[in-house]
């Protein structure tokens, strides 16, 4: 077995305090905790250690600059300093992350000391002449209950530390079952990241839209599926969330732009006329090269854009509007039409709307599954006739019964979707289904 590292190897030097406030750094944390890590296995006590986290030093940066920055980082290590107890050692571990290592410390006593810090901490600094607040995110991990190790101490601290963001809290314990399924979730995006790269597991779900006159066929809404290598199908709730969030999401949208491009240009030679509706998350918007990797998956299929039409939800929108208008814009002016999702179920005001670079509203399936109720039915009807004055076309979600379909279509809905016209298929199934 190889001998592990000293110290000296490692760079930890004992007693090394941080310049700005004047409490141990990160390499006398380490340097102090390892023989107290070793005491605890030892049965003699046990460790609780708490991670603090400060959000806002980066805004002091920008807004004032560096001096400013490093005074109210010196205020927050003395207030911690004042609010710990006598025997306890606070550290500066870097930027805006603070520790406090408790010995014989019980939950309660934890919680007690989060309390503390978290009250000194919510108080106001004075940056620069004015009163600014910092918010400060206490993690709460206990050794040996939830690590093994040094390492697995400071990452369930720093772990905790992050649910209490999330959370909006304070303070938060490291809870196990969150863990256990943020490390799943991650696995998966590890694993998606791998089907994507090898064009493998990646399936699409098309689900009908009619032409409630006409009881026609007028388009499709591309729906992602995955079917992992192992776990089998994943539900899209299970992996869509988070792939919003990662940089997935991208190359997702590329790879369900290319599968449902391939399948509706087999269809267009079997007589098919519809479209096929394709889903762009807001978070795509951040790209400035969303569009370009967009427009070659067309030039690649030898297909026009308008064959597709865009759906983003009005949210999407509202949460960058100018970034989300121009970009809409641009993919409008080459023959995509866009779509509304969700519709009525966002922020955006009536004034708002009609200046958007639109072509299709969805009426949110709530709605609709509501019009057995006066102001289900009014907010349907109001819908449709909005969007026939803005000369858009309007999609009523959700229809799962006959007497829905029979009620959008007298109240003036165009399109209908939803289980009853059909459910999601596979595109043997919809081929099926569509006679084709």
């Amino acid at each position: 077995m190889p001998n592990r590292p000293t110290d000296s190897e490692l760079g930890l030097t004992p007693g090394v305090k941080d310049s700005r406030t004047l409490l141990p750094n990160r390499d006398s944390f380490y340097y102090d905790v390892k023989p107290l890590i070793e005491e605890a296995d030892a049965g003699k006590f046990a460790l609780v250690l708490l991670v603090i986290d400060i959000e806002g030093v980066d805004f002091i940066l920008r807004t004032f600059g560096p001096v400013e920055r490093d005074m109210a980082i010196r205020e927050v290590g003395q207030r911690i300093r004042d609010a710990a107890e006598e025997e306890t050692t606070p550290y500066h571990i870097n930027q805006g992350r603070f520790a406090v290592l408790l010995q014989n410390g019980s939950f309660l006593h934890a919680t007690q000391r989060a309390e503390a810090l978290a009250k000194v901490l919510r108080e106001p600094f004075k940056v620069a002449g004015i009163f600014y607040h910092l918010d400060a995110f206490i993690g709460i991990s206990h050794y040996p209950n939830h690590a093994d190790s040094l390492g697995e101490l400071v990452r369930t601290g720093v772990f905790a530390c992050h649910q209490a963001s999330t959370l909006e809290s304070r303070y938060a314990t490291y809870d196990r079952a969150i863990d256990e399924e943020e490390r799943y979730r991650f696995r998966l995006m590890l694993d998606l990241e791998q089907a994507l790269d090898e064009e493998s597991g990646i399936r699409l779900a098309y689900q009908p839209q009619v032409h409630l006159q006409s009881g026609a066929c007028v388009g499709v809404e591309a729906l992602c599926r995955w079917e992992h290598a192992s776990k089998g199908p994943i539900p899209p709730g299970q992996f869509l969330p988070f792939v919003e969030q990662s940089p997935l999401m991208m190359p997702l949208t590329e790879a369900i732009l290319g599968i449902g491009l391939r399948d509706l240009y087999r269809w267009q030679k079997q007589g098919f006329e519809g479209s096929m509706a394709i889903n762009l998350s807001s978070a795509l918007f951040r790209r400035s090269d969303m569009l370009e990797r967009l427009l070659d998956h067309f030039r690649y299929a030898n297909m026009p854009m308008e064959q597709i039409h865009f759906e983003v939800t009005e949210t999407g929108i509202m949460d960058q509007p100018k970034r989300a208008v121009n970009t809409l814009s641009e993919i409008r002016e080459r023959g995509s039409r866009i779509a509304v999702d969700d519709f009525g179920t966002g922020h955006s005001s009536l004034a708002y709307l009609a200046d958007l670079p639109i072509d299709i509203i969805k009426i949110d399936m709530y709605f609709v599954q509501n019009l057995d109720k006066p102001w289900g039915r009014a907010i349907v009807s109001a819908a449709a006739t909005l969007a026939e004055q803005l000369g858009l076309v309007s999609i009523a979600e959700g229809i799962e019964d006959e007497q829905q379909l029979d009620q959008c279509r007298e109240l003036g809905v165009t399109i209908g979707q939803g289980f009853h016209i059909g459910r999601p298929m596979f595109r043997e199934q919809f081929e099926g289904w569509l006679g084709i």
